[in-house]
């Protein structure tokens, strides 16, 4: 049978579309890739794109405790995770410690042997600070860390929430009041 007069082969068709589609949806590919944020503070990617400020967050939320090796109850109704396996960014052991009620508002992250800095993670306009268990920095307004506290110890790093310093280390809030 013959195949009908409006019916054109596949491979003319192909050879009459325009690029225009196609380039178009290349530019939204480059323009739109993941982790880049306009007025991020901290401009480090992380794995998948992510940049270091998102991964951190999304730690703190919970995002990867699935992930984590060890869980338990800590005392004064806090819950601990532990990551030595599958860490969730660049670094060699990570502890979260956090309020199961205020999970998002009051935790406390320990990173042993990141692959960064404080200032990589707070960013250019952070504010150095002085607290009991070292120097550290208070990232600026602007930066989605804005109510943390970045201790440096050694080689290793503490990030806290001025909520888990009300709640479990009070001698830490004076970092917070710090201009």
């Amino acid at each position: 049978m013959n195949e009908p007069a409006c019916r054109q082969p596949a491979s003319r068709i192909a050879a009459r579309t325009p690029l225009l589609p196609a380039l178009l949806a290349l530019t939204l590919l480059v323009a739109c890739k993941p982790g880049e944020q306009a007025g991020s503070s901290a401009g480090s990617q992380g794995v998948g794109g992510e940049d270091l400020v998102a991964r951190v967050l999304f730690t703190a939320s919970g995002s990867f405790d699935a992930q984590s090796q060890d869980k338990a109850r800590v005392p004064g109704g806090l819950r601990r995770a532990v990551w030595q396996k599958k860490v969730p960014f660049d670094a060699r052991r990570v502890t979260i410690q956090y309020d199961s009620d205020a999970r998002p508002m009051t935790w406390m992250l320990e990173l042993q042997g990141p692959g960064f800095t404080a200032r990589d993670l707070a960013g250019p306009d952070a504010t150095a600070v002085k607290t009991a268990q070292g120097p550290g920095l208070r990232p600026a307004a602007a930066s989605r860390l804005r109510d943390t506290v970045i201790i440096t110890r050694r080689s290793d790093l503490k990030i806290l929430t001025r909520s888990y310093a009300t709640q479990v280390e009070p001698a830490l809030l004076e970092a917070f009041a710090q201009p």
